[in-house]
């Protein structure tokens, strides 16, 4: 079970949806798929996001990542966290990587 945000335009950090639960490795490869599963009534602010590049994060000790939600559908659960939910409508997301995000490198000079 994780916790997915995103940074708003100050950076500070917006719950999207909680709780995830991710079915993929966490690969923030450029290119690289990360997908989940969450609960329908735990998704609502995440169809806004549909086709957007942000800043996300998967829990605080995980890093930060720009990416773009590429997919959220209805799905059938595999989840075994979610095994006594099944009842429950569920959705299938995939964020699309483009790059880590390192807040602690320096900005590059103009």
């Amino acid at each position: 079970m994780s916790v997915l945000t995103i940074l708003d335009e100050e950076g500070m950090p917006i719950g999207a949806a909680n709780p995830i639960y991710l079915t993929s490795d966490l690969d923030m490869r450029r290119g690289a798929q990360i997908t989940f599963e969450v609960l329908d009534a735990d998704a609502s602010s995440l169809t806004n996001l549909l086709g957007q590049k942000h800043v996300f994060g998967i829990d605080s000790q995980r890093g930060l990542f720009l990416a773009r939600l590429t997919e959220l559908e209805p799905y059938t659960s595999t989840a075994m966290a979610l095994l006594l939910l099944r009842n429950r409508p569920t959705l299938r997301g995939v964020l699309t990587v483009e790059k880590p995000i390192n807040l602690d490198a320096p900005e590059a000079q103009a």
